[in-house]
């Protein structure tokens, strides 16, 4: 896993996943160059500017100046809602900001930039449904130019799909295992859809591993490297393990909501993945969720502040 003194672009560095990867880049001998569109104030050795990824003119100026090595565009509207109000929010946040670094890169001499893609996204190859959500919809765009310009301009771009990610440090509490752990640790019944849905957990260490992995995997630019488990279970199945493994007495509300329409089922091929950039994953989801509990159980007191 060596990088040493690489200059390294991550976009989305202020979150859950973004914040791991620029850690573990930090440890690994690189600097590391971030962006977000508010003011941030941290200790860390992180280079940090200000500006927002849609506009083209600051995406230019961003690659000009730092003339990193490697990008990772890990900064997303990671909403899964099949609301209307999420269209504007998923195109701009999804597709424009991969877009102007797809447009950027080209011009300069970037190794490799390396999309956050998502499971939700359809398979152009394989399969020709519909998108089931705005961001899935944005997502496949992106997917789609990322394919586009590496064929007709040779931009070394590759995209790292990501299956359901979880693990200590979430920062959005309404997502599935912060939401049930900090609910039941309150002792308050978690309110939930049916459950039925069977999802690719993966663990945010292992995510860290893959991604770093793919910055110098040879022959992968142009190419879609599943990152997950290799397995599925049931949302019912982990949420009654979380219960079970916290407060036994808290019985979870399923169906309370109406289950999400269009929602992916998809196990990611990692043997595929080892043969492309030599990785698999090695945490379990019993240790995984182990760890996240512990990690909310620690600092439980003051994201009750927040939530509550």
């Amino acid at each position: 896993m060596e990088v040493c003194e690489k200059k390294i672009l991550v976009t989305g560095a202020s979150g859950f996943i973004g914040s791991a990867l620029s850690r573990k880049l930090l440890k690994l001998g690189a600097t590391v160059y971030a962006v977000s569109r508010r003011d941030i104030n941290t200790d860390d050795e992180i280079i940090w500017y200000k500006g927002d990824l849609s506009s083209l003119d600051f995406v230019t100026s961003l690659i000009k100046e730092i003339q990193p090595d490697y990008i990772y565009h890990l900064a997303s509207h990671v909403c899964g809602s099949r609301e209307y109000k999420n269209m504007i929010p998923t195109f701009n946040d999804n597709f424009v900001t991969a877009f102007n670094l797809l447009l950027t890169v080209h011009k300069y001499p970037v190794k490799r930039l390396i999309l956050a893609g998502s499971f939700e996204e359809i398979n152009s190859h394989k399969d020709l449904s519909i998108p089931s959500s705005p961001y899935a919809a944005a997502k496949f765009a992106a997917l789609n130019y990322a394919l586009l310009f590496h064929k007709l301009y040779k931009t070394p771009v590759c995209i790292a799909s990501l299956y359901m990610v979880y693990g200590p440090g979430q920062k959005d509490l309404t997502k599935l295992i912060p939401y049930v752990t900090l609910s039941t640790l309150k002792k308050k019944t978690p309110k939930l859809t049916s459950g039925n849905r069977n999802v690719d957990w993966v663990y945010v260490d292992d995510v860290v591993s893959a991604l770093i992995k793919m910055h110098n995997a040879p022959n992968i630019d142009g190419h879609s490297i599943d990152i997950g488990s290799g397995a599925s279970i049931k949302t019912k199945n982990i949420v009654t393990n979380l219960v079970n493994s916290i407060n036994p007495s808290i019985e979870p509300h399923f169906g309370a909501l109406d289950d999400r329409k269009m929602e992916q089922e998809k196990i990611a091929n990692v043997v595929e993945t080892y043969k492309k950039i030599g990785w698999k994953p090695t945490t379990s989801l019993k240790e995984g969720l182990l760890n996240t509990v512990k990690y909310y159980s620690n600092f439980a007191y003051s994201l009750f502040l927040v939530i509550y």
